[in-house]
């Protein structure tokens, strides 16, 4: 299991490694002015690298996570949205925190938490998007839909404003998968579902 954790965390850094790249470039009064080719950039690193960690160190969880953004996707926003605001709240506590002293303790801790769940959860919004769209032509592999994800990440970065909202909306409805799956309410076992309703609990 350590090989997995460690491998997770490398990935993890490799995701955040474009985004320091691009803040270096930047000057530091004007770090939310990023070309096209550094948003693009960020976006699909993201995504891809995150997604990479999520198939192939957790492949049982990931599919899970994803298949229950997918299957549902308003009650995993419902359940997102309330993971959000709580994240946004651990972030309000770090950057609190990072103005005491000796307050990095706790700070950089909850800074990668909430950046860390936050990557994860685009990258299964993304992946869940991906199924979905090759489904219709009736194909039904998470990595498959990790590629399309991927690509409509590079578009989305394309279009500021529009791709902005739309991959939060997709990274809420990932935290809602996340949220649901690890609590148990999320897709229904196999053997769940070949039971009649009457044998159900």
């Amino acid at each position: 299991m350590n090989w997995r954790v460690g491998g997770f965390v490398a990935v993890g850094m490799l995701a955040v490694l474009p985004s320091i790249v691009a803040a270096q470039s930047v000057p530091t009064e004007s770090l939310v002015e990023l070309t096209q080719l550094e948003r693009v950039a960020i976006e699909t690193s993201v995504v891809l690298f995150m997604g990479i960690a999520i198939l192939g160190l957790f492949p049982s969880w990931g599919t899970s996570a994803i298949e229950t953004a997918r299957g549902s996707v308003f009650v995993s926003g419902f359940f997102g949205v309330l993971v959000a605001v709580t994240l946004v709240l651990l972030g309000a506590s770090a950057w609190i925190f990072s103005q005491v002293m000796l307050g990095w303790l706790a700070a950089y801790p909850l800074a990668l938490l909430v950046l860390g769940t936050t990557f994860i959860a685009r990258a299964i919004g993304f992946i869940a998007l991906g199924n979905t769209i090759i489904a219709r032509f009736g194909v039904d592999h998470n990595w498959v839909g990790l590629l399309v994800g991927v690509a409509i990440a590079a578009v989305l970065a394309l279009i500021p404003l529009v791709g902005a909202v739309f991959g939060l909306l997709l990274t809420v409805v990932g935290l809602g998968g996340m949220a649901r799956t690890a609590l148990g309410s999320g897709k229904r076992t196999e053997r769940e579902q070949s039971m009649p309703p009457a044998h159900r609990l």
